[in-house]
């Protein structure tokens, strides 16, 4: 009968802790990533970015192409306009003026105008400047994607972690609550003092508080998940157990220039070596073709549509237009000193970044090498701590051990099962950080 009472209360505390997972849609950590990538609102702005940048350079590169313009206006003189002219022109006295005027009250005109930049480095120069700029905008968005990945995936294991601890919390509560039956009955058998009885209900009690305490760790972690995933916080959600067989791959080693960082930083003095080159374009010159072609009414009263004579005069031109820069006040020579220091400070950032990933890729490896040592042994002392207290609980049972020594192997069994926790975590964690300090935490296409 004990036995029965002790089977039901292990299938009911394995339910509280399973049944609504059970009945949740289960993720794996790359149904979560996906998810998170999919829904991030940082990465849909990139986005948006990727896509501006990709505008501002057909922007520019319609520079390059012709434009044809179309113009018409009408004008109407309500005074005319009038000048000075040599009499002897007409026919006059020598040093005399007369005051005449060669304009109709009524112009009317209409034109229209081709125009082809034939050479102007600064237009070329701009479009590369973009298309770098372009590349830096992409590359901005893998870090945010490396970033929501490693947040995802530390969450995903931390949540990996607590389940795996609570399903052995729950084991432990249905030994020790078996325990405390056979105490209980022992007790009132005056078998044993109410002491005794009264110190393994502590236990259980404390036990009971910490089963508690890792289960609303769980739901933080858990509403932590979801809100990178931009699920409602309400909604059912599981993760898959540890795979431990992938716990004994040490992750692949890659060249530190795969980082997102350091080939953002490149892009970024890429973009800065353009722009210096843009301005210094400013110094040649620039070459221009043209072509009008257009219509022309004149009136003496107003009529925009109705010139005299009802005659359009007809007229054409092609013109070459060659501009040369001579002096601008030292602007473009200032702009270049400036972009010269932008670029010297970001190759100085670029070397920081190395040298601080050496380190952070040496430090990564060395916290994963000790911290698979330290899952290593956590792992033997836990399974060690297993076999003695289900052994002391089998003694206590017949009588051959005390509650003293069932009650010191429960501990051990919590502080190994703490311990082993604590390692498992921090050994994903570190293999974390470690695919993120070799740039391998992306998988590239």
């Amino acid at each position: 009968m004990l036995m029965t009472k002790t089977i039901s209360l292990l299938f009911l505390l394995a339910s509280l802790l399973l049944g609504k997972d059970l009945a949740a849609q289960t993720f794996s950590l790359e149904d979560c990533i996906d998810a998170a990538l999919k829904n991030n609102q940082q990465l849909r702005n990139s986005e948006l970015d990727m896509a501006a940048s990709a505008f501002r350079v057909k922007e520019l590169k319609s520079a390059l192409l012709p434009t044809v313009d179309l113009a018409g206006q009408s004008l109407y003189y309500k005074d005319l306009p009038a000048q000075y002219a040599p009499a002897s022109a007409f026919g006059g006295p020598e040093g005399e003026y007369t005051k005449l005027s060669l304009n109709m009250r009524q112009t009317t005109t209409a034109n229209l105008q081709l125009s082809q930049s034939l050479f102007n480095q600064s237009v070329r120069t701009g479009v590369k400047a973009a298309q770098a700029a372009q590349e830096a905008t992409r590359l901005q968005d893998g870090v945010v994607r490396e970033n929501v990945i490693y947040n995802v995936t530390a969450t995903y294991y931390s949540i990996q972690v607590l389940n795996d601890n609570l399903e052995r919390l729950a084991t432990n509560l249905a030994n020790l609550e078996h325990a405390t039956q056979i105490n209980g009955v022992l007790k009132e058998n005056e078998l044993v003092s109410a002491n005794a009885h009264n110190r393994m209900l502590i236990n259980l009690e404390n036990l009971r508080n910490q089963y508690e305490n890792q289960k609303l760790l769980l739901s933080k972690n858990m509403t932590q998940l979801k809100n990178l995933m931009n699920r409602d916080v309400n909604d059912s959600l599981a993760v898959q157990p540890f795979d431990y067989a992938a716990l004994l791959v040490m992750p692949e080693a890659a060249d530190l220039s795969q980082r997102p960082d350091l080939q953002l930083q490149q892009a970024q003095i890429k973009v800065a070596q353009f722009e210096k080159k843009n301005i210094a374009a400013g110094y040649l010159p620039t070459l221009t073709n043209t072509f009008s072609y257009g219509y022309t009414g004149y009136n003496n009263a107003f009529g925009p549509f109705t010139p005299i004579h009802n005659d359009w005069v007809r007229s054409s031109y092609f013109a070459l237009t060659l501009k040369v820069p001579v002096f601008d006040g030292f602007r473009k020579q200032n702009q270049i000193r400036q972009k010269e220091t932008t670029i010297q400070r970001n190759i100085n950032t670029l070397a920081m970044l190395r040298a601080n990933a050496d380190k952070e890729l040496e430090d990564a490896l060395s916290t994963y090498r000790s911290n698979k040592t330290l899952w290593e042994s956590n792992k033997k002392s836990l399974d060690l701590a297993e076999k003695l207290f289900a052994s002391a609980g089998g003694e206590y049972e017949s009588g051959i051990t005390t509650l003293t020594d069932l009650l010191n192997a429960q501990n051990d069994l919590t502080n190994a099962r703490t311990n082993y926790s604590t390692a498992l975590l921090n050994l994903k964690l570190a293999e974390l950080s470690l695919k993120k300090a070799n740039g391998t935490l992306i998988v590239k296409p």
